[in-house]
Formats: C-alpha cells, sequence, structure tokens
C-alpha cells in the first residue's frame, strides 16, 4: 500500500513539475556593513538566474531583535524577470527574510487496501480505468479520503557587521530547520549541521538537493550534492567551494499520518559558502 501511494506520488509530481520554475529569495550580500540590503526573488531554471518576478508569495522579516515585519506587494519592486526588495538592516545582526505560498490540494480515497488520487465526477466506460485513480461517483459512506496540500517555503538570512541567533533559533510552526550552523558563518571545508522538522519532530531519511550558482552558459541543471537526513533528523555535510548555493528539499507527511489534512512542503533555502 504504502509504495503504491508513493510511484502514485512521484508520478504527479512529475507531471506537476513539467517546465517548471522554481522560486527562489536571495539578498546580493550575505555579510553586509550597509544600512539597506537588496533582496532579489523570483522563479528560475538555472540557480540564482530569474526569468519571472516572484508572485503568489507571502513574506515576513524577522530582525535581530526578535520583530516580525509582514511585507506586501507593494514592498517589492518588479520587472518581468526579477522582484527585489528594499531591507532596513539598520540594526547588527541577523535578519530571516522568509516567503510563503499555499499550493494546490490533491485529494486521495482509500479503495482496495489502497490509496488513490480522488477526482471529482463519473469514470468514462470508453476510456481504459487506470487502477491509481477513484471517482468520486464510486465513493461510499465509509469512504476514507485523506487531502494533501502543498506549501512552498523560501529563505534567506543577512547579516550586518556580526552574526546573531534570536532569528537562527525561532522555530515556526509546521515544516522548519533548525540551524546548528549559523547560514551566515559556512566556511569552504568546514562542517555544517541542520536538523529538518515537521511540527519539532525530526525528519528522517529525507533527501536534500544542493545547487550551485552556474559559472557557464549551460541551461543544464548543477545539482552539486545530494545528502539525506539522518535517524534523528540532522543534515551534516561541508561545501569545498566558495560561492553561493540553493539547498532544496521536497518533504510528504506520511499517508499513515493521523488526520484527513496532510501537507507536503517545498523548501529551498538560499546561502553562501566563505
Amino acid at each position: 500500500m504504502k509504495l503504491q501511494f508513493t510511484l502514485l506520488c512521484f508520478a504527479l509530481c512529475a507531471v506537476g513539475q513539467a517546465q517548471a520554475h522554481y522560486p527562489y529569495v536571495a539578498p546580493l550580500n550575505y555579510q553586509t556593513f550597509n544600512n539597506h540590503s537588496a533582496i532579489l526573488s523570483g522563479f528560475y531554471d538555472n540557480p540564482f538566474v530569474s526569468e519571472i518576478a516572484i508572485k503568489n508569495f507571502k513574506f515576513h522579516v524577522h530582525t535581530p531583535s526578535g520583530d516580525k515585519l509582514h511585507l506586501t506587494d507593494v514592498d517589492w519592486a518588479k520587472t518581468q524577470t526579477v522582484s527585489s526588495y528594499s531591507l532596513e538592516n539598520k540594526q547588527d545582526g541577523t535578519y530571516r527574510i522568509r516567503g510563503e505560498k499555499q499550493g494546490s490540494t490533491v485529494r486521495f480515497a482509500y479503495d482496495q487496501k489502497q490509496w488513490k488520487t480522488l477526482i471529482n465526477g463519473v469514470r468514462d466506460p470508453q476510456k481504459t480505468a487506470n487502477a491509481n485513480v477513484i471517482y468520486t461517483a464510486e465513493l461510499t459512506k465509509k469512504s476514507q479520503i485523506k487531502s494533501i496540500q502543498t506549501l512552498e517555503i523560501i529563505e534567506t538570512f543577512v547579516s550586518r557587521r556580526v552574526t546573531s541567533t534570536q532569528v537562527v533559533n525561532h522555530l515556526h510552526d509546521g515544516f522548519d530547520v533548525q540551524f546548528k550552523t549559523h547560514p551566515n558563518a559556512i566556511m569552504q571545508n568546514e562542517p555544517v549541521q541542520l536538523k529538518v522538522l515537521d511540527q519539532k519532530k525530526a525528519v528522517a531519511g529525507l533527501q536534500i538537493e544542493i545547487l550551485q550558482q552556474t559559472t557557464d552558459y549551460s541551461r543544464e541543471g548543477k545539482v552539486y550534492k545530494t545528502l539525506k537526513t539522518d535517524q534523528d533528523g540532522h543534515l551534516n555535510f561541508n561545501l569545498s567551494d566558495r560561492g553561493q548555493y540553493l539547498l532544496k528539499m521536497d518533504y510528504q507527511q506520511p499517508i499513515e499520518m493521523k488526520g484527513d489534512a496532510l501537507k507536503r512542503y517545498k523548501y529551498t533555502l538560499s546561502f553562501n559558502v566563505i
């Protein structure tokens, strides 16, 4: 049952990602002494090469003093290819910029000892039946139904003059990353440790991709490193090259999890190695 559901989800993901652009947010400088920092956000094919201005994300900023500032669309200047926000960072310390977007919802129904994609309507008898799909007309009063909604999260950190831990230690509800290593203090060839959490519980065995900013003319994907969290949700790695990176995760709460409204989290962190 679990294998069938997993394969079905992979198939749905593949369809949804065809010809896709991926969102990110990143500063021009991760470490700065200025009073203001330019924050860029958009959708990319190649890492950090924005092709479409960001849209439908709700952003907020955590300041070194612990304040939380909510941004609106008018705070962003937009061109066709990128959005920019002027972060006022007059306080010394670390700022956390985070954007969230509610995505689509897919429903599943439990039928014949497996979870199947639930589609509104009636099955067409003239078409070949898909064993992984069930229609609402075929449900009974006792049918078990669950929904999975996608939430996209993009974030980055900027430090003025010094790094601080107020915003780094803050944990959001739901899916989040606990930074054992400060994201603005990642050094070349030095160990980095993060912890991946869902509802403040460790997420084990999650695959993570690290993408490096490209420096050639290729449009092909550049996966710099593929990693996996350990049984305690920890992610341990090091990076041998200086530069700018994206760390990407795609985590779906298990279908066996309690509750009928589940989440799939797509998370992207931008950071640099110094």
